[in-house]
């Protein structure tokens, strides 16, 4: 199912097959891929992937979203990704180092605003590497539970009234 929408003055929409380049730039870039998981700088191979996307994104399980100013120019990525239930995880988050200041953040709160508003989730799931403390320390702002950890990873879950409160804070700085 596809997806399109505008917030926080910025295009929201679901990834295409166009899209597969810059995800690997992005992704291969050393320092701002630095904490996702490798990704081959393989074009071919993201378009591989994207094809197995689409057809979780087709039966709503799936949302990777490509995030443009509103002259069209892609800015940077995010996924909602394992939707069971009442709950989603989040991840892929990237965004490229020419995007203006803000822009990350505004862009992981509409898709985070998308799961819970929209799709009416009640919980998100993610996982920070404990070495991306900046990362870590935007989360945990809102104020998460921490389900554990790992060598890696923290793992955390977030619910909608918690989230909510932040967001609306970081708001009424970023707008």
């Amino acid at each position: 199912m596809k997806v399109a929408f505008e917030k926080y003055g910025y295009f929201f929409r679901t990834v295409e097959m166009e899209d597969a380049s810059k995800i690997v730039s992005l992704r291969c870039n050393s320092k701002l891929g630095k904490y996702l998981n490798n990704t081959e700088n393989n074009i071919e191979k993201q378009i591989q992937w994207l094809e197995k996307y689409f057809e979780n994104e087709q039966n709503g399980n799936e949302y990777y979203f490509a995030i443009s100013d509103l002259e069209n120019n892609v800015l940077g990525f995010n996924r909602l990704y394992n939707i069971k239930d009442n709950y989603f995880e989040l991840g892929s988050w990237i965004f490229d180092i020419q995007a203006p200041s803000g822009a990350a953040i505004l862009g992981d709160l509409a898709v985070r605003d998308y799961a819970f508003e929209i799709l009416k989730l009640e919980y998100c799931t993610f996982e920070v590497r404990k070495s991306n403390k900046s990362v870590v320390n935007y989360h945990l702002k809102f104020s998460p539970e921490k389900l554990g950890e790992d060598d890696l990873n923290y793992y955390f879950r977030l619910n909608y009234v918690s989230y909510r409160k932040h967001r609306d804070v970081l708001l009424k700085i970023l707008l």
